[in-house]
């Protein structure tokens, strides 16, 4: 299997220290609100900054837990590599005030894994548990599992953990994806080389099975991200190395797909979070809108008002020069996204926008 490049690092100089306590606006992290004259503010935090043999943080997830906080969970590279296969263990923290401050971090998932363990996703399960699943990476390339461990006390302690794929085979998820269908379903956006598909459960995780897998006619695809439409199909978008997110259609809740076709979301090869504005009940895409680019540069928002037939009101939610940015992942408390994803200049550090929802239309 292709081995995929992730990363595309801009060079910079770390700049930030280790973070210790709790994380808020006057501490040593990067924290502002951010005013645009057309929009209504936006708060930014660098919730898990780099430092000393931690030089990335990166692949995050958020998941509201019952009594109204927030915990999220990420990727954290502990001794000194920022490689994909390095030593990394998946770290969280819990917002009390809707992601503006956040507790200090402790271990969700200790690095089990032969390289590490990463690529966090939660899903509220049944009788007030919560699932996270994540990767088991124990070669670079050649082996990697997907698994599952459940929290019966809100995320404190987790259960050991199920394996949800074969041994023996470089089979991987992204962060921030997961999908309850109104049936109740679960799908769990996954990908295997080179070819898309979900793994599907129908009792609540207990146990699972593959849908088919797919791929465009022109080459590859990874990573991909699914939302239940209006009429009950799931469109599955999937990156690519042929211009931009590719899109599948299933008419039987996730067990089959049509042939991936392109989209109007542009770009080179990453991955794409797609959300449903609970506001307007539009769909938001945020990925990297960098036709022939050679870096992650800039991250885009767009809203498809039709349930993906078309996309338009393109946003950038980051643009500079000298920076990129990649593995958005969003969560609607309310009317306020919280979207995470990591930058590259300075050390590839984790960073929150909590953006309302208005100001994706631009107002």
């Amino acid at each position: 299997m292709k081995k995929i490049n992730r990363r595309h690092f801009v060079k910079g100089a770390m700049s930030f220290g280790l973070a210790s306590g709790y994380v808020d606006a006057v501490s040593v992290l990067s924290s502002r609100k951010v005013h645009a004259a057309d929009s209504p503010p936006i708060f930014k935090l660098t919730v898990a900054p780099v430092g000393p043999q931690n030089p990335r943080n990166s692949e995050a997830a958020i998941v509201p837990l019952n009594d109204g906080s927030l915990l999220l969970g990420w990727t954290e590279f502990y001794a000194g590599s920022s490689e994909d296969h390095g030593p990394a263990r998946i770290s969280g923290r819990v917002s009390h005030d809707g992601g503006k401050t956040w507790s200090s971090q402790r271990t969700l998932v200790e690095n089990d894994g032969g390289c590490n363990v990463m690529e966090v996703n939660f899903l509220r399960l049944k009788k007030d548990r919560i699932a996270l699943f994540y990767c088991q990476k124990n070669t670079p390339e050649t082996d990697c599992r997907v698994r599952m461990r459940v929290s019966d006390d809100e995320g404190i302690t987790w259960s050991a953990a199920k394996q949800l794929s074969p041994d023996g085979k470089y089979t991987a998820l992204t962060n921030g994806r997961s999908l309850r269908l109104k049936s109740g379903r679960v799908l769990l956006e996954t990908y295997e080389g080179g070819t898309s598909y979900c793994c599907i459960t129908d009792d609540d995780g207990q146990t699972w099975r593959d849908s088919q897998r797919i791929k465009p006619a022109g080459g590859d695809c990874w990573e991909p991200a699914c939302i239940e439409l209006k009429d009950g199909r799931v469109m599955m978008l999937m990156r690519t190395e042929l211009g931009g997110q590719f899109q599948s259609l299933s008419k039987d809740s996730g067990e089959t797909w049509s042939a991936p076709e392109p989209t109007a979301l542009k770009g080179t090869a990453a991955p794409v979070s797609i959300s449903r504005i609970p506001t307007t009940d539009d769909l938001l895409a945020v990925w990297n809108h960098n036709p022939g680019a050679g870096s992650r540069n800039p991250l885009t928002a767009a809203i498809s008002r039709d349930d993906g037939e078309s996309w338009g009101q393109f946003r950038n939610i980051e643009d500079s020069p000298n920076d990129a940015w990649a593995y958005p992942a969003v969560t609607w408390v309310k009317d306020q996204a919280l979207v995470t994803y990591f930058n590259y200049s300075g050390g590839l550090s984790l960073q929150l926008k909590i953006i309302p929802a208005n100001w994706f239309y631009g107002s």
